[in-house]
């Protein structure tokens, strides 16, 4: 073997494939259409959710993050919303039966990818690093008043009945005394009603947040000033919800 045919044979290799597909074709199926039963025209009594309100808050949030190791640059910050708790408190009052009050607490899942430094040269910009990520939770809470364009229905407890049976039987010790007239201590009888009403509930329609980070105490290196390590970060964030608040109730509708 020549030198020419021992060079080349150096920069050979057999690659293994990394990846295998495998594809099949469908075939179509034929389908039928089906008539759907229905009930009969008429007027028709449905439970549904019936939109009580539909409002849209804006939330500042501050949040200070530390990271696990220092960080050069944050890469991404993937978001998503959660509720974790929705109360409200509507007002019989006749000066604002329409409004109530909203309770909301729930968090923003923060999913950080960051770039860190593993390696370098002295008197060198060049960087080496790893990406790594951190998954966080920021809470948030706010309190606000809210219209109702349909009213949540609510019907409160009766307050207890009792009756008392009469009696002219009862007799002291004295044997020549009268009897004693009045209620029956003997027994009692009592009434109450107990109603159960749906519990409002809400639905996150839609979230929007905005954030501003800043580093917190970054070192900078005077080789490469446009580079910045730091750990720790402060978050200004402001989310802005669009909620619907609704309630279960009975809807009269018409089946044509």
């Amino acid at each position: 073997m020549n030198d020419s045919q021992k060079n080349t044979s150096d920069y050979e290799c057999v690659a293994d494939p990394c990846a295998t597909i495998t594809s099949k074709v469908q075939s179509l199926t034929k389908q039928i259409p089906v008539t759907p039963v229905v009930i009969k025209s008429g007027p028709v009594f449905v439970k549904i959710p019936v939109v009580l309100a539909e409002i849209n808050i804006t939330i500042p949030v501050e949040a200070t993050i530390t990271l696990d190791q220092p960080a050069m640059e944050i890469k991404r910050i993937k978001k998503n919303v959660f509720l974790t708790q929705s109360r409200i408190i509507p007002f019989f009052q006749e000066c604002a039966p329409d409004t109530g009050i909203l309770f909301i607490e729930g968090f923003i899942r923060k999913n950080i990818e960051y770039a860190t430094k593993t390696c370098s040269i002295i008197e060198s910009p060049n960087v080496c690093g790893d990406i790594r990520c951190c998954t966080v939770e920021v809470p948030f809470n706010f309190t606000t008043r809210i219209n109702f364009i349909r009213e949540p229905i609510f019907i409160e407890n009766s307050i207890q009945s009792e009756l008392e049976f009469f009696t002219d039987k009862l007799q002291g010790c004295n044997a020549c005394s009268d009897p004693v007239i009045g209620h029956n201590p003997c027994g009692q009888s009592f009434f109450s009603t107990e109603f159960f009403n749906e519990k409002p509930f809400t639905e996150l329609v839609r979230a929007d947040i905005a954030e501003v980070d800043i580093h917190i105490n970054p070192a900078i290196s005077c080789i490469v000033p446009a580079e910045q390590i730091f750990t720790e970060f402060t978050e200004k964030i402001v989310v802005n919800l669009t909620l619907k608040v609704l309630q279960e109730q009975q809807v009269k509708i018409a089946a044509l």
